[in-house]
């Protein structure tokens, strides 16, 4: 009741105060509350432990598991599907830094196309990496 409050009815499993993911960085101790706070992210409510689909380990905090899922679908390559946490890049600065930590939580996933008319309809920018002559 400490941690969860007294009305039982709100207690969820998953919820934020008993079973959560949230991904410290490394260098959170080492910097300033704004700065950490800006490079970690959660916590979000997760459910599941070490001995269940999809294992989040025994903590209350997730301290294993998966953090990208592909099915890869052989017969349409465009069809298959991919989840990865928390984004795509390592940069705090970037969109992309988190953008995928909530629907990764939620076991939830996101189109891999392959063929370049599917990759050219969604890309949101092209950096061309060109080799010093």
């Amino acid at each position: 009741k400490v941690r969860l409050g007294n009305n039982m009815s709100n207690w969820h499993y998953g919820q934020e105060k008993f079973k959560h993911i949230k991904l410290r960085h490394p260098m959170s101790a080492a910097v300033d509350s704004n700065t950490r706070e800006k490079l970690e992210v959660g916590p979000h409510p997760r459910g599941g432990n070490g001995t269940t689909v999809g294992s989040t380990g025994n903590n209350d905090n997730q301290s294993s598991g998966a953090s990208f899922r592909v099915i890869i679908d052989t017969g349409d390559f465009d069809s298959s599907l991919f989840t990865n946490s928390p984004g795509q890049s390592g940069n705090s600065d970037s969109p992309f830094y988190d953008n995928l930590f909530d629907t990764w939580a939620k076991d939830k996933f996101f189109p891999l196309f392959y063929s370049r008319e599917k990759v050219e309809s969604v890309k949101a920018m092209v950096i061309k990496l060109v080799p010093k002559k």
